[in-house]
């Protein structure tokens, strides 16, 4: 029985994750990271899908659309996100989640770029 409500549960929490993953990978806020983003950056995947959760919760929460990841170069990014970081009250940790998940979302071919502008 202990079994069966795990498996549950736990079945829940996938539907659950599904469900959301298009509303964010389809919003343009840059790709989900996935196995090949984490091959092609030589980071770790849970540090990016850390990076991606921070940077759709925080930066959105001042900026409707926020900037896409190719939508801004690397040296660039560098500078914009501890701006953007101290602004939010974003920790070093955090911080440097968001800006290897910009960094790898960056070298992805464009059709998994994301769309949207910024306003």
């Amino acid at each position: 029985m202990k079994k069966a409500h795990s498996i549950a549960l736990l079945g829940t929490v996938f539907a659950l994750i599904a469900a959301c993953t298009p509303a964010i990978t389809d919003g343009g806020y840059g790709p989900f990271p996935n196995e090949e983003m984490a091959r092609l950056s030589g980071q770790d995947l849970g540090h990016l899908q850390r990076g991606y959760m921070v940077y759709q919760k925080q930066c959105q929460q001042c900026h409707p659309q926020p900037l896409l990841p190719h939508e801004v170069s690397e040296g660039d990014w560098h500078i914009v996100v501890p701006g953007m970081a101290w602004n939010a009250g974003i920790d070093h940790e955090d911080e440097e989640a968001v800006l290897q998940y910009l960094l790898a979302a960056r070298q992805m071919p464009s059709d998994n770029a994301g769309g949207g502008s910024q306003q």
